[in-house]
């Protein structure tokens, strides 16, 4: 199969956690397909599992990985509910795959795609399949055609794993960023703070993420933040809550105070708008995937804090304060030199303007087009140096 110059290419995107959870999968999943609706060659579709959808995403009747029934079945199978949700989404998902004959199916979750590569195994049907690695999954990639790796960090993890390189092909993770950077005068930051219930005045810390200690490590962020001399920031935690969330809530009021913490699960745009109104965004996490929230952050303008990483280095460059993070005292230290520091329009713009080179849609959507041809005629895709 081949997809020549003038045919357009057709991409199935089904997302099994879409309109029901907030993870950088469902976010990129939205904003690619935004993105390359405007882009001739490419028609993609997306597929969510219920919940919340847009339009025109279309709905795969599925079992939700919180959902009693998939907690009950993945005790019985000895499966964790998620793959109960995606064993489900697959099963119903069929339909469309058979009377939608796409040339890609691109996916991310990884039962999912082992279910797809079956059916196309037994059945003889032509797609080709295009995994996302943003979790940065060390499995095996034998159950697809074609593997985007968004840092290179995961794709010299896969050579040093004997991974086929002509199968591998990295491309950063796409942000929907404005070219024009407009700084967050006052009155808007005033708003933003109000609408989030944080104090308006004084120094504002936000950290992203999953409201846990075993992955986000809010926990740690938590107690770096307590550590600082009064008159402490305000830190305000955004995310899903977890099974964790309880605690960190705990140790925020003791540690905190019972003012001193705001934790809250937002819409995205709720969330893009408190980069605007933050002093200092930090991510504590010591290994993502690739980490929307860094590109978000940068692309904000607000000074950016994080773990030095392979990835973090990628991401970032010189471009925001990389630290180990594993001790005690590290991030005190750095929230305390970026505080004082204080706001600089030029620097936050500068940070603005190379995550919109980089990472924004404008930049990055032909190069998913030809991502997209490229595993559709089984050949590697004609991608510059990231």
């Amino acid at each position: 199969m081949t997809v020549d110059a003038v045919r357009t290419v057709r991409v199935f995107l089904p997302c099994t956690g879409l309109g029901r959870e907030a993870r950088g999968f469902e976010t990129f999943t939205r904003s690619c397909a935004a993105a390359m609706r405007g882009v001739h060659g490419a028609e993609l579709t997306v597929f969510g599992g219920g919940g919340v959808l847009e339009a025109p995403e279309r709905r795969v009747a599925s079992l939700s990985r919180r959902g009693a029934t998939a907690a009950v079945l993945g005790a019985v199978l000895r499966r964790d509910p998620y793959f109960v949700e995606q064993a489900t989404f697959a099963a119903a998902f069929l339909p469309a795959l058979v009377g939608g004959d796409p040339d890609v199916v691109y996916f991310a979750d990884l039962n999912l795609g082992n279910a797809l590569w079956h059916w196309r195994r037994l059945t003889g049907q032509r797609y080709r399949m295009l995994f996302y690695n943003g979790g940065a999954t060390t499995q095996p990639f034998t159950r697809c055609d074609l593997v985007q790796q968004v840092s290179p960090e995961h794709l010299e993890a896969a050579r040093a794993r004997g991974e086929a390189m002509e199968r591998e092909v990295l491309l950063p993770h796409g942000a929907t960023i404005a070219r024009d950077f407009a700084p967050a005068g006052a009155a808007e930051r005033a708003r933003t703070r109000t609408a989030l219930g944080v104090p308006v005045s004084g120094a504002l810390v936000l950290s992203v993420g999953a409201l846990d200690a075993s992955v986000k490590r809010m926990d740690y962020v938590i107690r770096e933040v307590a550590s600082l001399p009064s008159p402490r920031p305000h830190l305000l935690l955004l995310g899903t809550e977890t099974a964790e969330t309880p605690v960190l809530r705990r140790l925020a009021t003791d540690a905190l105070g019972a003012g001193g913490c705001t934790m809250a699960t937002v819409p995205q745009a709720a969330a893009l708008d408190a980069y605007r109104a933050a002093d200092a965004f930090v991510l504590a996490s010591l290994r993502e995937g690739f980490g929307l929230a860094h590109v978000e952050a940068l692309a904000s303008g607000v000074p950016c804090l994080a773990h030095a990483t392979a990835t973090t280095a990628y991401i970032y460059g010189d471009d925001a304060v990389l630290g180990d993070l594993r001790s005690a005292g590290a991030l005190t230290a750095a929230l305390a030199a970026t505080l004082v520091g204080g706001g600089n329009e030029a620097a936050a713009r500068g940070r603005h303007e190379r995550a919109y080179a980089r990472f924004s849609w404008d930049a990055l959507a032909p190069r998913y087009l030809e991502l997209f041809r490229a595993c559709a005629d089984g050949r590697a895709p004609r991608l510059e140096t990231a």
